[in-house]
């Protein structure tokens, strides 16, 4: 018997490592005989970069970049063999914004720029943007600006537009890019595939994630609209359909128009490292996870990359185990799910126990579902 264990992390309380180790010591007890390989995942969004380094031989380069509120932080991106890897959420995360001051209207990518720019100039020609765990909503505006795009509007001075402003930009100026920027390849990695507009787009499914309120959204979607309209007339670039382009505040578009990148799901890549269609090979039974399975999950989340090259490799049993779970049955036919077992469906289980003693926990709750 073979049994693949591959999930997420359980967000704030255990890495992917640790929810896979946690599976893995009921999974050898339960079956002592099997086969048992523990591969954690990340989606493309945080976790990836440390998932990357464990398995390819990168250096780790540090630097001092412009935070989302404009005030430095320190950010770290990967590189080896000409090839760069950025977690935009090291210089544009919510991490770096306190809950008072979270407001998508203010906030800049512009430290994501500033990494790219600093890849270039060390010989990256080929850089991997993982979008995930924005503080932002500019689509990508201030990263472009960090790289010699101007923006316009009625004024002669030229301006960095956030959330708040991106409808004031009458004309997009590429004159003063850095010339390198052409001669790169980027590829986007989404851990979402939403769009850039629209009632499933950046600003109405995550902008009050990050600080929004709900009077906010129609104005910070207009904005978006409008400044997808000036991207197409100056750029030629129509971003409003693609999947994916809504990732990160809409940075998912800004990749597209500003950098010709290509849009990947990062489920899709970090499988692609990890060599997961040998790995999946042959298995009997394959166990998955993240914190919390809900209808986001279909939208490219680990669980349902799981699921979808399960299915494709013809294993017969696929479990995910989660600390939350709001997916009806039919959800759970749909992502490709023999079932699903959640910390929170316990009766004798509180949130405080399952966020703050989660590895005990979930070993319970795989030898009870098991």
């Amino acid at each position: 018997m073979k049994i693949l264990i591959a999930p997420d992390k359980f967000k704030g309380t255990l890495s992917a490592a640790g929810v896979a180790a946690a599976i893995g010591r009921v999974v050898r007890k339960k079956y002592p005989e099997a086969e048992i390989i523990e591969q954690p995942l990340a989606d493309g969004g945080e976790g990836s970069l440390e998932l990357l380094q464990q398995l390819l031989p990168l250096q780790k380069h540090r630097l001092e970049v412009t935070g989302p509120l404009r005030k430095p932080v320190q950010a770290e991106y990967l590189m080896g063999e000409g090839k760069a890897y950025i977690e935009v959420a090291q210089a544009a995360g919510l991490q770096h914004v306190p809950g008072p001051r979270r407001d998508p209207g203010h906030t800049t990518t512009i430290g994501v720029g500033t990494l790219i720019d600093d890849a270039i100039a060390r010989g990256a020609n080929d850089i991997y943007l993982f979008l995930g765990g924005s503080a932002t909503n500019d689509c990508g505006a201030g990263m472009a600006a960090a790289l010699g795009y101007r923006f316009f509007g009625k004024k002669a001075e030229d301006f960095v537009p956030t959330g708040n402003s991106l409808e004031w930009v009458e004309r997009i100026d590429h004159s003063e890019v850095i010339p390198m920027l052409k001669d790169v390849r980027f590829t986007a990695v989404c851990d979402v595939d939403n769009p850039l507009l629209g009632a499933s787009g950046a600003t109405f499914t995550y902008a009050a994630q990050k600080g929004a309120t709900v009077a906010d959204l129609p104005e910070l979607e207009r904005n978006m609209s409008i400044f997808a309209d000036r991207i197409n007339t100056s750029l030629g670039r129509d971003v409003r359909t693609i999947s994916g382009a809504g990732a990160a505040g809409g940075l998912g578009a800004g990749c597209v128009a500003f950098l010709g990148a290509g849009l990947r799901p990062g489920i899709d890549v970090l499988m692609e490292a990890v060599g997961f269609t040998n790995l999946v090979k042959g298995a009997d039974m394959v166990i998955t996870g993240e914190g919390k399975i809900d209808n986001q999950t279909i939208h490219g989340k680990v669980v349902s990359g799981v699921a979808r090259a399960a299915r494709e490799a013809g294993v017969p049993k696929v479990i995910a185990f989660c600390g939350r779970q709001e997916v009806t049955a039919a959800d759970v036919k749909a992502i490709g799910l023999s079932s699903v077992h959640a910390l929170l469906d316990l009766s004798s289980m509180t949130l405080s126990q399952a966020m703050y003693r989660t590895e005990e926990s979930l070993e319970w709750l795989v030898s009870l579902r098991l």
